[in-house]
């Protein structure tokens, strides 16, 4: 495919933003090799170096697609289960003098809607019309884009749908299972995954079902993000086999298809025979567009490396169908409109659709999955400027997928929330056809998908094409919305967001610059902070809830440290509850050794220690919790500052000592195993840390030494209320309110953001910057200068 080197009034060109990032992406190579240098001399860096580089390589998984999307021509998509809708909005765009799509494969001329698919058959993969290449090899002219492994995981994931029955598994069976395959780490990475698709898969996942796959967060994905490159592709099935429950026909479908993808030595497109479209009469073939294809079909193919294609290599038609992501149909005549010669158009069949219903029930759950799947990565890869809608859901169960589906393309390709998306026109776009079901009066779900999606002329647009004039304003609007330099707009926007999330956020808050700390720096966060929040007081109580961490998540961190199983509220195979003394005989059973029951030196240290650094990171997490971010009505910068200023307090305040004496103090093994110490354990370190989120370190402090109020005048912050005014008589009845109300609720408020307005400002010489050595320093200060560069 070409580069498009289209430029903006600024001069930027695609060219320009891809080598930026590259440029961002190598740099965060050095970042990851400097948290590893570093946290040996950083106690702070230490307790946070684990999500930081998990953080890290994110980013570069992020920096990497997008340059990979600057290489990528601009298309337009369509997307539903109407296919008589899409081929006639494609038809009305790219169609020729005489109203047909003309392609040209291997010195044939072809009309696609009459001989390669004709009656609007539904594809299992994407169909991409575009004049951008042309294929000369006359006798393997279609040109297949493959999917790759990682690819092939999130299908494989989405074709299982667990039910009530189906296992989960349990921290111990989790580390078991990573422990058995470490032992078959390879010493050099092996070719299908990386790290960064790693973590593509781990968003992927949460996209799709945060709930399902919450329990693999913690021990799971960060072992597994790193093991995964260094596995051959029989241990990464057995990796994966987690993730669809241990399903036998699914992980042999993994292991069998990522062989096949290695089989054509990891290419990224391929070029096949016509065969595969029509047959020798030109009429539609029993191949890949097919009803009811021919499966065990042997077809020879030339896997493509750049320009050079490989030696023919055979695939059956099964394989060829599953791992093709598009099918190409160069375009003969020129468009209608001048603009898409140089805008390709992008066939997606809706949410789920498979047309072959009486086929194998392994096949179809893969094709459906697949399908599903296509629309997300193309999000992923940024390819569609514009996504138009044609019957989004097919049946009512696929409205909250479709919608989640739909909500991710448009805070990628349009922003994330309506700042960012007020500065150009939707480009999620609603078409009405003759071909619609609101029209021929049949039951459809578009208007759900909608309320799911967001607001109109915000999240989405609607435009009605039945007739010519119709179909014309919607070229206009096209014509007008989807011009090359928006998309560059788009993409360096999400530069300049990828630049700020490293340099002022996951590497910027460990650097100082010098030994003293700047104190007109904490006045400005004072300044962007308390502003902030002081507008959004209704909602201050949700802002303390979420500072706080789960009690079902400091039970698993008790659980895991005592080296017990989590509870998890069943019962014995017995149906009795567990009921004893921390020891187990069978008085029946042979003569056996019994265990002495020994002292184990446990005075809490390490449990308190692993609560703050889980406490820590949980605060970490919080400015990407898009739902808390939309109800704080809080930008996320903002959030960021607030939550380093409230570790940087914690620290100042020695929360971590706080934390140890009160988890502190021996106890026997029986004791420590009996789930009410498990209790106390957790309730204890609850208050400790609800303390400091509820008073910020005040109330340890002298009334006198705490600064004014600014709401309760004449009275110190968190000051106790005052003796009532009210009269009482001796019956103890009251006669007499006060004059006014005391607003507790607003005192509270205000004090605890004058209390935090103050601890900021106390915080000068106790940022995490100051504990990192002078050449790290210095190392650090490097790559944020790279990173802030103009290449």
């Amino acid at each position: 495919m070409t580069t498009s080197t289209t430029e903006t009034n600024a001069g930027l060109t695609t060219n320009v933003l891809q080598r930026q990032f590259t440029a961002v992406s190598d740099t965060i190579g050095g970042a990851l090799d400097w948290v590893e240098t570093t946290r040996a001399d950083a106690p702070r860096l230490d307790l946070e170096a684990d999500r930081l580089n998990l953080q890290l390589i994110r980013c570069r998984e992020k920096a990497q697609r997008l340059a990979l999307a600057c290489e990528l021509p601009p298309a337009l998509g369509f997307y539903g289960h109407s296919q008589a809708g899409k081929s006639y909005l494609i038809c009305s765009l790219a169609s020729g003098n005489y109203g047909r799509l003309e392609t040209r494969l291997g010195g044939v001329t072809l009309d696609y809607l009459t001989q390669i698919n004709p009656g609007n058959r539904v594809a299992r993969f994407a169909t991409r019309f575009t004049r951008q290449a042309d294929v000369r090899d006359r006798a393997f002219p279609v040109r297949v884009l493959l999917l790759n492994e990682a690819d092939l995981a999130r299908i494989v994931i989405r074709a299982f749908q667990p039910d009530s029955h189906s296992p989960v598994a349990d921290t111990q069976h989790i580390t078991e299972h990573l422990s058995k395959l470490m032992m078959h780490r390879q010493p050099e990475p092996v070719d299908g995954f990386t790290c960064e698709q790693m973590m593509g898969l781990w968003d992927s996942m949460i996209r799709l079902d945060p709930r399902r796959f919450r329990h693999l967060n913690a021990h799971y994905w960060p072992v597994a993000v790193k093991l995964a490159p260094y596995l051959n592709i029989d241990d990464r099935a057995r990796l994966f086999s987690l993730l669809w429950g241990n399903e036998p026909a699914l992980t042999a479908a993994y292991r069998h298809y990522a062989h096949t993808l290695q089989h054509l030595s990891g290419a990224e497109s391929l070029l096949a025979p016509l065969s595969i479209l029509v047959d020798e009469a030109m009429q539609p073939a029993d191949g890949i567009f097919s009803q009811s294809p021919g499966w065990d079909m042997q077809i020879p193919v030339c896997p493509q490396f750049g320009d050079e294609s490989a030696p023919p290599v055979t695939l059956s038609l099964t394989e060829l169908t599953m791992l093709a992501s598009e099918v190409q149909i160069p375009l003969l005549s020129p468009p209608r409109e001048v603009l898409f010669e140089q805008i390709d158009l992008l066939d997606l069949p809706g949410y789920g659709a498979l047309p072959d219903e009486s086929g194998d029930d392994e096949n179809s759950a893969l094709f459906r999955a697949k399908i599903s799947y296509l629309p997300e990565r193309y999000t992923d890869r940024h390819e569609m400027n514009m996504l138009m809608v044609c019957t989004a859901a097919d049946v009512r169960d696929d409205v909250v997928a479709v919608g989640r589906t739909l909500e991710y393309w448009v805070k990628e390709m349009h922003g994330e929330n309506t700042q960012v998306r007020g500065r150009r026109k939707p480009g999620l776009v609603w078409v009405l056809t003759p071909f619609d079901r609101r029209v021929n009066g049949s039951a459809h779900f578009d208007e759900a998908v909608q309320r799911h999606v967001g607001n109109p002329g915000d999240a989405w647009g609607a435009l009605l094409a039945m007739d010519d004039r119709g179909l014309q304003r919607m070229a206009d609007y096209l014509v007008a919305e989807i011009r090359p330099e928006i998309r560059l707009n788009r993409l360096n926007e999400l530069r300049d967001e990828l630049r700020r999330e490293l340099a002022d956020n996951l590497l910027g808050r460990w650097y100082q610059a010098g030994d003293a700390a700047d104190p007109a720096q904490k006045q400005r966060t004072v300044q962007t902070v308390i502003k902030a929040l002081q507008t959004r007081t209704g909602v201050h109580g949700e802002l303390l809830e979420k500072l706080l961490p789960g009690r079902d998540e400091l039970h698993r961190i008790y659980h895991e440290h005592a080296g017990l199983p989590a509870e998890t509220g069943e019962q014995d195979e017995g149906g009795a509850e567990s009921f004893g003394i921390g020891i187990d005989i069978d008085l029946f059973a042979e003569q056996q050794d019994v265990p002495v029951w020994q002292e184990k030196p446990d005075d809490g240290t390490a449990f308190a220690r692993q609560v703050q650094r889980y406490w820590i990171n949980h605060l970490r997490s919080l400015p990407e919790n898009e739902p808390l971010i939309a109800l704080l009505g809080v930008a996320k910068p903002t959030v960021e500052l607030l939550m380093e200023e409230l570790i940087t307090i914690s620290f100042r305040l020695k929360m971590g000592d706080a934390l140890v004496r009160s988890l502190g103090g021996a106890l026997s093994a029986g004791a420590r195993e009996h789930e009410h110490h498990a209790d106390r354990q957790v309730s204890r370190a609850l208050t400790v840390l609800g303390d400091f989120v509820a008073w910020l370190g005040f109330e340890k402090q002298a009334e006198a030494e705490r600064p004014e109020s600014r709401i309760n005048k004449g009275n110190k912050i968190f000051a106790k209320p005052k003796q009532s005014v009210a009269s009482w008589k001796s019956s103890r009845r009251l006669t007499k309110l006060s004059a006014t109300p005391t607003n507790s609720t607003a005192f509270y408020i205000y004090d605890w953001l004058v209390g935090l307005q103050e601890s900021i400002m106390r915080n000068a010489g106790y940022a995490a910057g100051g504990e990192i050595p002078a050449q790290q320093r210095e190392s650090l200060a490097s790559l944020l200068r790279m990173l802030k560069a103009e290449n």
